[in-house]
């Protein structure tokens, strides 16, 4: 071989090399495993833009003017949002038209119970709401939140009120019907509960959990859940030495050299079924939505800097179902750099500051990998109530909850405390807002 030869060869194998080493580095994740593509792995497409560039939910119409919404909402079949209302110091209990958030009804509830009162927005680590629940029942609703119960009968006709007597604890964010009887989880440390009878008659003995009576989740990477939204966690009943616990270790497992395959479930977290089916299945895959395809998984990459182009790529907190249909909150922070401007004449001094900026986003993406719409629910200045900095990241955040599935109207619920905000599945447009978001807590 001659020289030249000699040389551009040389010169094709460092190239050669370069370009593995960069394809090596981009698929580094942040914790320094290798994320290499793989089956059932894309990435996500449809009208992407950069998360800073994603625009906010246009303003809705206020339904119930000076209203504050104080509870987790029931969403009924016939096309109906029902939930508890704080107008000053008095409650109401509401139902609304969920195409149009007009009120078919209203009751008063009387003053509000003082274990009740709220008067700041996500607490720290709070990732069951510490909010009143609402559930639909036979022509009655429930609400019960701390040691309170609620009974509104349908159309308001009545309102029976009563509270938890010594030794029963407190209500645990949960409820179900059971036998036209509602079942209310307790803080007991044994997923205990207790039964209240539509009469208002409350059980003098506590129960177990009911078969069926969903749990909210496991609160992997997700901030803020509940077991009343339409996405609940996987069903399934497993050994409790199981490291797997239902994910698929092809898809969920760290590579094992002395195997040769993956095993364990170390990637992902946050499995979800809608109306408890596994082929509807969603988990949190690293940092990116993996929906059930079949027997197979489809795991839908969000793009970055390193992808090329486009920067989408918030940290998902929390995310709700509504089969076809998944919506995800999401949030991501910059930090920033500003300064004023003083006129040469002017004795105003130079300042030169340091902030941090937050964007909450929602985003509805397809089973089949597609950004369906993106709508931004507030931006601004990095909230204070924690000495850690995740704490204050994580505190613009959101609850997601999707209508009934039978329900003419489809919508999407963006709830946080003092606030619940109404808009269309298939667009994000916004049909009606009740109340608006409670202040962050003193640090």
């Amino acid at each position: 071989m001659n020289r030249r030869a000699l040389t551009m060869t040389l010169i094709a194998s460092a190239f050669t090399l370069m370009v593995a080493g960069t394809a090596m580095f981009l698929a580094m994740g942040s914790s320094g495993y290798i994320d290499l593509p793989f089956d059932g792995e894309i990435m996500l497409s449809g009208p992407v833009t950069d998360v800073w560039a994603v625009p906010a939910f246009d303003p809705a119409p206020v339904v119930l003017a000076g209203a504050t919404w104080a509870s987790i909402p029931a969403r009924t079949a016939d096309g109906k949002v029902a939930g508890w209302i704080h107008e000053g110091a008095e409650g109401k209990f509401v139902a609304l038209d969920e195409a149009t958030g007009r009120v078919l009804w209203q009751v008063s509830t009387g003053p509000v119970p003082a274990d009740l009162v709220r008067r700041d927005g996500w607490r720290v680590r709070e990732y069951v709401p510490a909010v009143a629940l609402t559930l639909a029942g036979e022509g009655v609703y429930l609400v019960t939140g701390n040691r309170t119960w609620m009974l509104v009968a349908e159309g308001g006709a009545s309102v029976k009120t009563g509270a938890f007597p010594e030794p029963v604890p407190p209500t645990a964010g949960g409820a179900c019907l059971v036998d036209g009887k509602f079942w209310i989880s307790i803080a007991d440390g044994r997923d205990g509960g207790v039964m209240l009878s539509s009469a208002g008659v409350l059980a003098t003995e506590r129960s177990d959990r009911p078969a069926g009576c969903r749990h909210s989740g496991d609160g992997g990477d997700a901030q803020t859940i509940s077991p009343l939204q339409n996405a609940h966690a996987d069903p399934g009943v497993y050994a409790a030495d199981d490291p797997v616990r239902g994910y698929p270790p092809e898809v969920c497992g760290k590579y094992s050299k002395s195997s040769g395959r993956r095993v364990g479930r170390e990637y992902c977290s946050d499995m979800r079924t809608s109306d408890g089916d596994a082929e509807r299945a969603v988990m949190i895959h690293i940092d990116a939505p993996a929906f059930r395809d079949g027997d197979d998984w489809l795991v839908v990459k969000l793009p970055d800097t390193y992808s090329g182009g486009v920067d989408f790529h918030p940290r998902i907190i929390g995310y709700e179902l509504a089969w076809p249909r998944a919506f995800f909150d999401m949030t991501e922070y910059r930090n920033l750099t500003t300064q004023n401007d003083p006129s040469p004449t002017s004795f105003e001094a130079k300042k030169v500051e340091q902030r941090t900026e937050v964007i909450e986003v929602v985003a509805s993406i397809a089973r089949t990998g597609e950004l369906q719409w993106a709508r931004s629910v507030q931006r601004g200045d990095l909230a204070q109530v924690s000495a850690e900095f995740s704490d204050n990241w994580f505190h613009s955040r959101s609850l997601l909850l999707a209508s009934h599935a039978n329900s003419p109207a489809q919508n999407l619920y963006v709830f946080k405390p003092g606030m619940l905000l109404a808009v269309d599945q298939a667009t994000g447009a916004p049909r009606f807002q009740v109340g608006a978001p409670l202040p962050p807590p003193p640090r």
